[in-house]
């Protein structure tokens, strides 16, 4: 069994995870087929992910990358709900404690500027 402590560092990585893919899918100037390039610049290492590359390799088979994000992203929303559930707290509380400075980093990973 997982201590509280490891749940919530799981809950802070899916929170950035669920961040910079949301970040990806927004922004508007990054075509869809340029996705698995932007996971390749993630820090998180998100193109190293199996999951994540199968589903959008999938999704380009089919001619629908937007799609095959999306689906990721309500996944990795799924899994912090979930672990949020199991610390009795909400999605903002955990994203209050990931340093503005590693999201600020993410977010120009997906070249959008939070500040």
């Amino acid at each position: 069994m997982l201590s509280e402590d490891e749940v919530r560092e799981r809950a802070r990585y899916c929170c950035c995870v669920l961040k910079q893919l949301g970040w990806l899918f927004g922004n508007s100037s990054i075509l869809p087929s340029r996705y698995m390039e932007y996971l390749g610049k993630s820090s998180l290492a998100l193109a190293e992910d199996e999951f994540l590359t199968v589903t959008l390799q999938e999704a380009a088979l089919q001619e629908n990358h937007e799609q095959g994000l999306l689906s990721i992203i309500h996944i990795y929303e799924g899994l912090l709900l979930a672990l949020c559930e199991v610390l009795e707290t909400d999605m903002d509380t955990i994203a209050a404690d990931i340093a503005p400075e590693i999201l600020r980093k993410l977010a120009g990973e997906m070249e959008v500027d939070i500040d």
